[in-house]
C-alpha cells in the first residue's frame, strides 16, 4: 500500500472532494428501507447501514435529512431495512431516484411481502430485511441517523450486492472459512 504525508487544504471545498473519493473506495451494502402508511409508502436506497448491537438486536441507517423518509420514519416510528440481492441492481437504481427504466422511486415496480402492521414491507429477493421499531433519530450534519430495534427478521440465500468504486458488484472470498 503506498501512502503519502497527509497535506493541509485551506479549502473545504478540497478536503470535501477528497472526503467523496476516498469513501467511494469503501465498499458498502446496499439496501431499500422503506416506511410509512400502507397507501403512502416511501422507499430509498442506501448504503449506509450497519448493526449497533445483538443484544439487544439494533441496526442504524443514514439518510439525508430532507428525504421524505425521514418523516415517514418519524410519523410511524417504523421502518424496514431490505439488503438487496445481486439480482436487484434495477432497484436500487429505481429507488435512489435513477431508474434506467420506469418511474424513480415507484414501489409497484417492485415485488413485495407484508410485514407485521403492514406499515412497512419485504423486497421479494432480498438477502436479509429487517423489521425495525424505531429507537432513536439523531440529526448529524446533512443527515438523520435512525437507529432501530429489530422486531423481525427474513433471511435469504441470494448473493448480496455491494456498492465499491461508483460500480455494483458482488463479494468475493479471498479465503474459505469451512
Amino acid at each position: 500500500m503506498t501512502t503519502s504525508a497527509p497535506s493541509i487544504t485551506s479549502s473545504s471545498n478540497i478536503l470535501r472532494d477528497q472526503f467523496v473519493s476516498a469513501m467511494s473506495r469503501v465498499p458498502l451494502s446496499v439496501a431499500v428501507v422503506v416506511a410509512g402508511a400502507p397507501d403512502e409508502r416511501v422507499a430509498l436506497t442506501v448504503g449506509t447501514f450497519i448493526s449497533v448491537s445483538a443484544d439487544p438486536p439494533m441496526v442504524l441507517v443514514a439518510v439525508k435529512s430532507s428525504n421524505p423518509l425521514c418523516k415517514a420514519v418519524a410519523s410511524h416510528r417504523r421502518f424496514a431495512i431490505n439488503v438487496l440481492s445481486a439480482e436487484q441492481v434495477e432497484h436500487s437504481e429505481r429507488f435512489s431516484g435513477r431508474p434506467r427504466t420506469g418511474q424513480p422511486y415507484d414501489l409497484t415496480a417492485a415485488r413485495w411481502a407484508g410485514g407485521p402492521g403492514e406499515l412497512h414491507r419485504y423486497l421479494e429477493g432480498a438477502v436479509a430485511a429487517f423489521d425495525c421499531e424505531l429507537v432513536e433519530a439523531r440529526t448529524i450534519a446533512s443527515h438523520v441517523l435512525l437507529i432501530g430495534r429489530v422486531e423481525d427478521i427474513v433471511s435469504g440465500a441470494e448473493q448480496p450486492l455491494v456498492y465499491w468504486s461508483r460500480s455494483y458488484g458482488i463479494p468475493s472470498p479471498l479465503i474459505s472459512s469451512g
